[in-house]
């Protein structure tokens, strides 16, 4: 899975990203700067203090920092790359700095997160154009009972995208995504809006004002870049955990925002046991046991026979597995169960 990161200029993009990843940067090429960052969990802090394993492994996601949003109507040459994204992180700026001016000359998070849905809305009206326009020509030459099927979908999207409206509102129904041939629309990903706020800002009056305009078209998430950079400058963890404390704050806010991005893209965890690793894997919603397989070996998927089953709150609130059997809530479950978020699967397989 992948994240691509936007934001205005000044938004705190660099440093949210050397947050997350590590990695320095100065200058953001056209294509962007790929990273990975870790999904720091609690569940799998506690699983791994009940096993104490050897190795313990977070669940981790692609990001690319991108270079800044700018008005061009649509037309910056990397949206195209952002459409191989599964979703995409857009910082704004909500903090007040004389020395960092803002480019557009005052500070406004519901202007620039308004700003950043013009452009991927611009960029895929000009898409549908292109389209509309080749198959148009392609008319010209044959009138093909599916060509026009084409043109009416092409006609229906082109009409809600000048009305403002984005793919993720409009009703296209499954032969309709088949005529799409996977073409993937920018207003139809998942966004997770991150605003750079500072500490003891009003961040539900900023909830309550950014999600009664832009309608629950994003999950948001509160960061104050500058309080996050000098938490990760404390390399002791008891000095981390006082100086958060005498903040009045339960845990960082980047690892609230990974969860948030996480969940943004449709993604959830499951868990993998055992006194050699503590593990939590990536998949998305509504993924089958065989396919919670796939994503730790191909081969397990291969030759699936069954998942070993507990839910995560069972195994930590009776402390272990033998606990969790005695108590009835341990399961087997076969190729077609959906996963849950928080399930912890042994899997038995023959290959």
């Amino acid at each position: 899975m992948k994240i691509a990161l936007l934001g205005l200029q000044g938004a705190g993009k660099k440093t949210l990203f050397r947050l997350m990843t590590g990695a320095e940067v100065r200058q953001v090429p056209p294509k962007g700067v790929p990273g990975v960052f870790e999904v720091i969990d609690p569940r799998v802090d506690k699983l791994s203090a009940l096993y104490k394993p050897e190795k313990t492994t977070y669940a981790r996601l692609d990001v690319a920092l991108l270079p800044d949003v700018e008005s061009a109507k649509g037309r910056s040459p990397w949206l195209d790359d952002v459409r191989a994204f599964d979703g995409i992180c857009c910082a704004v700026r909500a903090f007040e700095d004389p020395s960092v001016p803002h480019p557009s000359g005052s500070v406004d998070p519901l202007r620039d997160m308004d700003a950043f849905f013009s452009e991927l809305l611009f960029a895929d009206l000009l898409h549908i154009d292109r389209r509309k326009e080749r198959l148009a020509d392609e008319m010209r030459r044959s009138r093909a009972p599916e060509k026009e099927r084409e043109m009416r979908l092409v006609e229906k999207l082109d009409a809600a995208f000048e009305a403002g409206r984005p793919f993720s509102s409009i009703e296209v129904s499954d032969a309709e995504r088949d005529i799409l041939s996977g073409a993937q629309f920018l207003t139809g990903l998942p966004v997770a809006g991150v605003v750079n706020l500072t500490q003891g800002a009003d961040a539900e009056g900023l909830r309550r004002e950014i999600g009664a305009k832009f309608e629950g078209r994003m999950r948001l998430a509160f960061f104050d870049a500058k309080l996050e950079g000098e938490i990760a400058a404390i390399e002791s963890p008891a000095e981390r955990r006082e100086f958060l404390s005498g903040l009045g704050i339960d845990e960082p806010g980047l690892d609230k925002l990974t969860r948030t991005l996480y969940d943004a893209v449709g993604l959830m965890s499951f868990y993998t046991v055992g006194k050699d690793e503590v593990r939590a894997w990536a998949i998305r919603k509504g993924s089958t046991a065989v396919q919670a397989a796939r994503a730790i070996h191909t081969d397990l998927a291969k030759g699936f026979i069954r998942a070993e089953h507990m839910k995560c709150e069972d195994l930590l609130a009776l402390g272990g597995e033998a606990k969790v059997q005695e108590a009835g809530r341990f399961s087997l479950k076969g190729k077609d169960y959906v996963v849950e978020d928080g399930d912890v699967l042994s899997i038995r397989s023959s290959g």
